[in-house]
């Protein structure tokens, strides 16, 4: 029984394409080492190919940080989130759309209120967020309007505790603009809905907490021996020993440390971060500078 690959099963396990002025390149190896989230070792391949499909298909660039994320995280299936800035740019630079107006909703004085930005008043109680994009679509102005429930998303956690007019009306924006232009979000959801809706643990983009193997997010405890060495050993394989110190050194530094000696794991999701950014820069810069062929 031949164990050849067929043609489409080739082209599927390594994506080649351009985005905004910069090529990206991606392979099974390269996404599960260094663009899963969480649990980068329970990840299957059909679903590093589909991360992988999706990023071409839909132009999104996973080696910008906050651009699109691989999240994976217990037993669950893995998870494609796009980054706030990524979701909304794809709004503003669609040709047909013209504005949006949004804000948050909230009960004041026995009345209900739908309110311009997310600043929560004195008096005011939060009920929920709302926006309304202006697009054009056959040649006719057109508006989407999407309102949500704060409780039906909030689940008292992180920055949904912290900061819950911000949260919500987030999430009313991405749901409104992936209505308006639903062919350009297909499959695609923001980090705050995602998050909202349970499908991911609050944070596992960003700088807090850790997945414990049933999912649940644990305090800020620090990294292993084996993320430690993730991340020299990632930096060495784009350049020299001298030159990695001197960048993780470097990195230390803004983290107000000398070494990775107890390095929490907020710290090294951060600077795993800027790892991903100087290593794609590198990339793009080795790209630039191969010969052409005559």
């Amino acid at each position: 029984m031949s164990t050849a690959l067929s043609k489409a099963e080739q082209n599927a396990l390594c994506v080649s394409y351009d985005v905004m002025g910069s090529h990206v390149e991606l392979d099974l190896q390269f996404v599960k080492n260094y663009l899963v989230r969480g649990a980068p070792d329970k990840v299957t391949d059909q679903e590093i190919v589909f991360f992988m499909n999706t990023c071409m298909a839909q132009k999104l660039n996973p080696l910008v940080a906050g651009e699109a994320y691989c999240i994976k995280f217990g037993n669950e299936p893995a998870q494609m989130v796009v980054g706030k800035g990524a979701y909304l740019r794809r709004a503003f630079e669609h040709p047909d759309y013209l504005f949006k107006e949004d804000g948050i909703v909230v009960s004041r004085g026995g009345e209900i209120v739908q309110k311009e930005g997310c600043c929560l008043y004195p008096g005011e109680t939060l009920i929920g967020g709302w926006c309304r994009v202006h697009f054009i679509r056959n040649g006719t102005e057109r508006t989407c309007f999407k309102e949500v429930s704060f409780s039906e998303y909030d689940k008292g956690q992180a920055n949904w505790k912290s900061k819950p007019a911000t949260m919500v009306n987030k999430v009313a924006i991405s749901q409104c603009v992936r209505e308006a232009f639903p062919k350009d979000y297909e499959g695609l959801y923001s980090e705050e809905e995602m998050i909202a809706s349970g499908a991911i643990p609050q944070d596992v983009t960003g700088s807090g907490g850790v997945i414990a193997a049933d999912g649940v997010i644990v305090d800020d405890p620090p990294v292993t021996q084996e993320q430690r060495q993730t991340i020299f050993k990632t930096i060495r394989q784009y350049f020299t020993k001298t030159e990695g110190n001197e960048i993780v050194k470097g990195l230390l530094e803004e983290e107000g440390l000398e070494s990775t000696d107890g390095l929490l794991t907020s710290q090294y999701n951060r600077i795993m971060e800027r790892v991903r950014s100087i290593v794609a820069e590198k990339t793009e810069q080795q790209r630039e500078d191969a010969p052409t062929e005559e």
